[in-house]
């Protein structure tokens, strides 16, 4: 190879690279955008489940035969060098519920609910005396974190039947 064939040679393979580098460069940008779409959607999925147990809990405030007085979503309680976050709590004069929310539960979220259970008696030292229950609630609960979550002491709720409210008052017939 010639002095001028090696040269040319360096110099295609530096406009080849400085083209894919403007490529990953819009491929990052595509990822990126892709990326805040689904993190948009997984939150939007989430954030509906929360609302619709908060607003079944709220018209029926009652667990295992438990009636609570108190329905509270997003309970985000912080100290100097701590913070924590309950999907929704429940109390009353004696006892507390506390509900990890999730769109579809899976097994690996059991330990972190019991988990998060140790942590609220450290926020809510005055609840130290009340019975404290740990709940998981998700519109898809699969067996088998149906079954991780009752091995711990959970309760599980889970969305099943009659779940729509229809307003027909002005329905008609169509031609």
């Amino acid at each position: 190879m010639t002095d001028q064939e090696l040269k040319d040679l360096v110099a295609s393979l530096a406009v080849k690279s400085e083209k894919l580098d403007a490529q990953m460069a819009k491929t990052d940008a595509k990822l990126d955008r892709l990326s805040e779409m689904y993190g948009g959607v997984s939150s939007n999925l989430g954030s509906a489940a929360e609302e619709f147990f908060f607003n079944t809990l709220t018209a029926n405030p009652e667990v295992g035969g438990i009636t609570f007085d108190r329905v509270t979503p997003n309970v985000m309680p912080a100290t100097k060098t701590k913070q924590g976050e309950f999907d929704i709590v429940m109390v009353n004069g004696s006892s507390v519920a506390v509900i990890e929310v999730k769109y579809k539960v899976h097994p690996s979220d059991i330990e972190k609910t019991t988990q998060n259970l140790k942590r609220y008696r450290e926020f809510y030292p005055e609840h130290k005396n009340y019975k404290l229950y740990g709940g998981i609630a998700g519109f898809s609960v699969p067996a088998d974190a149906a079954h991780a979550a009752k091995a711990q002491g959970l309760f599980v709720l889970k969305r099943v039947g009659q779940v729509l409210k229809t307003d027909a008052k002005d329905m008609r017939a169509f031609q």
